[in-house]
């Protein structure tokens, strides 16, 4: 399977980008490896942009150093599973090591996406979200959310990667089908914008090139500004052939 990917990346009204994004593509053993997250750094604590941006960095380096030399291995998916958490424990216990030398709280909601061939792995924890957008009959589409937010009733965090006590983040994975459309995406993305409106810009016919994909998100995150979003927006968007 080969991909079309785009990113889209706005802090929005905010002076600061607390949003990270990556996104990374290999080949190995003839199949094509993707590798996306998005971190959202929580606004409410201090140094939120280091703190995606540090996550965001750490995995991306898992991905190259450990993840990749897994998949060459031919390394099941439960032990792919386990490497990635072990990394975001790290990541945990370095943030709160630096949390308390500076007598600060730091966290960041992180949603991160590795596909190789026709399957994919995903490690979640917090409000940024993972959605996949299926062909249906004609030209209607269905879209499927994959992750669940880690939030109280008043859309305060209770999970995330920081400088807190441990909580581990939600596994999942799957096998993608031709032609579908991923997202993930920060709150700042999604929150002033309907999903059935995400679901239809978002429609595999419509995304045959990346030129087109972003198009459709700069359309969608103008919607959001224009409904009110000032947060930052961060989205990554992908369609496997």
């Amino acid at each position: 399977m080969k991909f079309v990917s785009e990113v889209y990346w706005d802090k929005g009204e905010r002076s600061v980008n607390q949003d990270s994004v990556s996104l990374q593509q290999v080949s190995i053993r003839g199949k094509r490896t993707v590798f996306a997250l998005v971190c959202d750094g929580i606004g409410g604590l201090r140094q939120g942009e280091v703190a995606s941006g540090f996550v965001a960095e750490r995995m991306t380096e898992w991905f190259y150093t450990e993840a990749v030399r897994m998949l060459k291995k031919k390394k099941n998916r439960k032990r792919i599973w386990r490497a990635g958490l072990r990394a975001l424990y790290g990541c945990n216990g370095e943030m709160r090591a630096y949390g308390k030398r500076h007598g600060i709280k730091m966290g960041t909601a992180v949603t991160m996406l590795l596909i190789s061939g026709e399957r994919y792995l995903t490690w979640h924890s917090g409000d940024t979200r993972l959605y996949r957008v299926d062909a249906g009959r004609g030209r209607k589409s269905r879209m499927k959310r994959l992750t669940k937010d880690h939030t109280a009733d008043n859309h305060t965090l209770i999970r995330c990667i920081g400088s807190f006590p441990w909580k581990e983040p939600d596994v999942s994975g799957g096998r993608l089908k031709r032609n579908c459309v991923l997202l993930l995406c920060t709150d700042g993305f999604r929150n002033r914008v309907p999903e059935e409106k995400i679901g239809e810009a978002l429609q595999p016919s419509f995304l045959v090139s990346q030129e087109q994909m972003g198009k459709r998100l700069r359309e969608l995150a103008g919607y959001g500004k224009r409904n009110g979003e000032t947060d930052n927006v961060s989205a990554v968007v992908m369609k496997g052939f």
